[in-house]
């Protein structure tokens, strides 16, 4: 118990601050309902209302957007949550640093619920019913838990973890599709819809914000072959999804919305450099500028690629988590 409580007190400053927001927003809402005692697919008895997203109040209650991800209705899943915050959320947020891992939060609490909401919504025009826009709740943990399972696939994915002393183990590059495959099930047996909106979405929209605009320096993202998108599916299917996210990347260049790899590459390069001393001598643009950063990349400059470096930072991670889930085991 000491341990655990040393373990707690660890925490850094943000992973402190969600599971207290979780834990007060979950116990509040729980309490309210449990002394009202109301139909909670009811929308107009039902408490709720004002912390959790249903799609046909957004404009009513838009703060549900943000926070919503941090309600569960549930004892069970409250507790799985704040363990999962306080085990991998602390471990993210050492790695990213904290205004990383707060960005992180953020993409993931309120970029899902608008998707999960729009998804719904496209249900409600297919059906023909409004029902489905109040009775349905887009709320929980679901969602960042998905991206967390991306975000330890990045940093750590040939890092095992051993369970029961070892009798059963786990590759984290496995994590993320066990999550997806797993989840939507139990969701889909509680009734669940949103639940099983979230988890989806929250890992397609984890995976996009760090492979494309994540910043690490000067750079956005992290293109490296390892966190390729056919990485999270088996190799028997792999060519098929590469070739299908491949279409989708070149439409997104070409819409502009995502850099592309020259672009990517370029500044991978300029990071390697490092930052210009303002006692230097001004560089020319143009052509002349990218030929004498390719020769200084080239000789005795730093050389760092995007591959290289992200095998470097995967090696400190899968070491900083050893330590970590060393530290917090309980004898």
């Amino acid at each position: 118990m000491a341990s655990v409580v040393a373990h707690m007190r660890s925490l850094p400053p943000a992973t402190k601050a969600v599971m207290a927001a979780t834990s007060a927003l979950s116990l509040g809402t729980m309490l309210v309902r449990y002394r009202g005692a109301a139909d909670t697919s009811d929308w107009t008895t039902d408490a709720g209302r004002y912390v959790q997203a249903r799609p046909g109040l957004l404009l009513s209650y838009p703060w549900t957007i943000l926070t919503t991800s941090f309600v569960e209705p549930g004892i069970v899943l409250l507790v799985y949550g704040l363990g999962m915050l306080a085990t991998v959320g602390g471990f993210l947020e050492q790695q990213w640093g904290t205004r990383g891992y707060v960005n992180f939060l953020l993409v993931l609490a309120v970029a899902p619920t608008i998707t999960a909401s729009l998804a719904v919504f496209i249900l409600h025009l297919v059906r023909g019913t409004s029902d489905v826009l109040y009775t349905t709740t887009v709320s929980g943990l679901a969602g960042i838990l998905a991206g967390f399972t991306v975000g330890l696939k990045q940093l750590a994915p040939d890092y095992t973890v051993k369970l029961f002393r070892g009798s059963f183990g786990f590759r984290v590059n496995d994590l993320p599709g066990f999550y997806t495959l797993v989840f939507p099930i139990v969701f889909t047996l509680m009734g669940d819809l949103g639940g099983v909106l979230l988890v989806n979405v929250g890992f397609f929209e984890a995976f996009v914000y760090l492979r494309f605009f994540k910043r690490t320096g000067s750079v956005r993202g992290d293109r490296s072959e390892a966190f390729a998108f056919s990485s999270f599916f088996p190799e028997f299917v792999q060519p098929v999804v590469r070739r299908v996210s491949t279409a989708v990347y070149s439409a997104a260049v070409a819409c502009r919305v995502i850099t592309s790899e020259e672009g990517y590459q370029q500044a991978i390069d300029l990071e390697a450099v490092g930052p210009v001393s303002p006692d230097a001598e001004p560089v020319a643009s143009g052509p002349v500028q990218f030929a004498e950063l390719d020769a200084v990349v080239a000789s005795d400059g730093p050389s760092l690629t995007e591959d290289s470096d992200a095998e470097r930072r995967r090696a400190l991670a899968t070491k900083a988590l050893d330590m970590r889930l060393g530290s917090s085991s309980v004898p």
